[in-house]
């Protein structure tokens, strides 16, 4: 049975969070303003209201929510065009993602958390389903409610669970009040937000200990980890809008592009579309079309340890490519072909069903990291650009995030990397990662020990290592990338991908825990940081030199950084809100589930919107 292998957190959360049951329909009445909030879990209520063609409508609309957003009515089948469209829009703190766009009709400005908007408007002549979504970038794909717009009375519209131009956790709620927390067996699978995904995220728990989590809305496998399988407590504990934490070690990550190529391997597929999934085996395959090609995927725990993924692929005469990144956290093999340069090349027939094997390769990715694009500042300005997608702006005073990983899980060999970008240069002592335990300490930043610069410092009972970097004599307001190497062979430092000194090797503190933004308890930086990364094992030059050609800015990024309001914690914890994916080539655009037909209803009930 699908609900007992799919266990709606959403859903549980409604029930044991006492959010109660969002009710059905408003109808407006005259002279009477319609409330619409914006609620935890990226939810309007109420899901949807009626108005008659042509009437006078008044809207009040607030945001009850913790995180920032707005409220759009879009043309009939224009929500996706739109959503789609607001993901590709510059992030600014006077951004309010409205793209140009005749589908878009009317709309409120950007809602921070607390503040109310009026919308007043004379509803279309024309019957038919309005709907109006979120537009702030990627909340639209779960965020959104219908605009009845017709002469029919409430109780003729489809009912809650049935209609299809509501998100499918209302459906589901009205179906289904009630689900069973934890499943009883392996595999099964959440739909619930995790890092660095979409919110459209679906985590598998698979025999043998391996685990993944695969992005409807992009339609591909984001990453893959071995050991526990995620906490969702966070997730229930905030009503469903924070982020379900990973219980494992995070070996695989896909490359930032969609893997799938047809007649040519750069050519980026531009119209990708979700068409639900079968329950196969046990397991969910899913379903989804590429530049109208047929694609069925289904991943399958490996008796190697590793993966494997299972594609099926039908309308196509063109060849086939798989692409992966060939330096990632596996080896990838298949029997179809051989891999060059990270890239599978099929005929169509070959390509109608093939497998892909991942291998684990121990230590190859970080046991640690942090892209800062999964949290909202809520309190602060909006999120500021980075190298990479976004960034997190540290206070300097005390805004830190506890990594949870501690030095002696670690081991000997170490590596650590973060682009920082100083808002009080001069400020002594800017830690971008750090720990400290007694008189031990390590630091990566500026300005350690009071000498001016970009370094790195580790400091035990019985020796002080420090290096500070030549180049620039002092600490800028400048995006630069540090990174530091520990081992029993000395202590290494890299500055914007270059080695940038060396010295005696040091032993970390031993019981401390890695920070951002601080050691921990002093040593707070005043800057943005993004892309930290903390390695068990000693990366080579030119490993750190691809990292920074990777991410380093083409161009200038966001001008100078935005000072965070004093006492501010940017601490991106399992608790904070969740983020839009990362902006991807041709972001794909989510399509509904495929479904049973739902039941008839009365001919002048108005079409549900595409």
């Amino acid at each position: 049975m699908l609900f007992r292998r799919f266990s709606s957190l959403f859903v549980f959360a409604l029930i044991v969070g006492g959010w109660g049951v969002l009710g059905g329909s408003v109808v407006a009445k005259d002279s009477e303003p319609i409330e619409i909030k914006a609620v935890a879990g990226l939810r309007y209520d109420p899901p949807r209201f009626v108005v008659k063609p042509g009437a006078k409508v008044r809207l009040e609309v607030e945001n009850t929510d913790d995180m920032a957003h707005n409220f759009v009515i879009v043309a009939p089948g224009g929500r996706m065009e739109v959503v789609n469209a607001s993901m590709t829009m510059p992030i600014t703190p006077e951004q309010t993602f409205i793209p140009k766009s005749d589908k878009i009709l009317f709309h409120t400005p950007v809602m921070i958390p607390g503040k109310a908007a009026v919308l007043e408007f004379t509803a279309p002549k024309e019957e038919g389903v309005y709907p109006y979504v979120c537009t702030y970038p990627g909340h639209g794909m779960v965020m959104f409610g219908a605009m009845y717009v017709t002469k029919q009375k409430e109780k003729e519209l489809p009912g809650i669970g049935d209609d299809e131009n509501l998100p499918d956790l209302i459906r589901e709620q009205a179906k289904n009040p009630i689900f069973h927390a934890y499943p009883v067996d392996v595999p099964h699978w959440y739909r619930i937000f995790m890092r660095d995904s979409g919110p459209a995220s679906i985590a598998v728990q698979l025999p043998d200990g391996q685990n993944y989590c695969w992005d409807a809305g992009a339609c591909r496998l984001r990453y893959v980890w071995r050991g526990g399988f995620v906490d969702p407590m966070a997730h229930w504990s905030t009503n469903g809008d924070a982020l379900a934490e990973v219980k494992g070690r995070i070996y695989y990550r896909s490359a930032p592009y969609f893997p799938l190529r047809f007649g040519d391997e750069k050519k980026v597929p531009h119209e990708i579309h979700f068409r639900g999934y079968n329950i196969v085996e046990g397991l969910p395959e899913f379903h989804y079309q590429v530049d109208g090609a047929d694609v069925h995927e289904l991943i399958k725990a490996a008796h190697h340890g590793g993966f494997e993924e299972t594609f099926k692929i039908s309308g196509t005469k063109a060849n086939v490519f798989f692409v992966t990144d060939p330096n990632g956290g596996a080896t990838v093999a298949s029997e179809a072909g051989k891999f060059t340069d990270g890239v599978l090349k099929l005929p169509a027939a070959k390509a109608k069903e093939f497998t892909v094997s991942f291998t684990e390769i121990v230590n190859k990715e970080p046991v640690g990291y942090w892209s800062m694009d999964d949290v909202l500042n809520v309190k602060k300005p909006l999120p500021v650009p980075g190298v990479k997608n976004r960034a997190l702006v540290f206070d300097g005073k005390k805004a830190q995030h506890d990594t949870g990983l501690k030095t002696e899980t670690l081991g000997a060999d170490t590596t650590f990397c973060v682009w920082m970008q100083l808002s009080n240069p001069p400020a002594p002592d800017q830690v971008g990662i750090g720990a400290a335990e007694g008189d031990g300490e390590f630091a990566l930043g500026a300005n350690l020990a009071g000498i001016g610069g970009y370094g790195v410092r580790v400091k035990n009972a019985n020796q002080d290592a420090k290096i500070i970097a030549a180049v620039p004599t002092e600490a800028d307001g400048n995006w630069h990338h540090l990174a530091a190497t520990l081992s029993p062979k000395g202590l290494r430092f890299y500055f914007d991908g270059k080695p940038a000194g060396s010295g005696a090797p040091a032993s970390l503190p031993p019981g401390a825990e890695f920070y951002l933004g601080s050691n921990g308890s002093t040593h707070f930086t005043a800057a943005t940081l993004d892309e930290a990364r903390i390695y068990a094992r000693v990366l080579d030059a030119k490993e750190i030199a691809a990292i920074y050609e990777n991410e380093r800015p083409k161009g200038p990024v966001g001008g100078p950084p935005p000072k965070a309001p004093a006492g501010g914690h940017a601490k991106p914890a399992a608790a904070d809100q969740p983020k839009p994916a990362p902006v991807e080539p041709a972001k794909p655009a989510p399509a509904a589930p495929a479904k049973p037909a739902p039941a008839a209803h009365p001919k002048s009930t108005p079409k549900p919107a595409k």
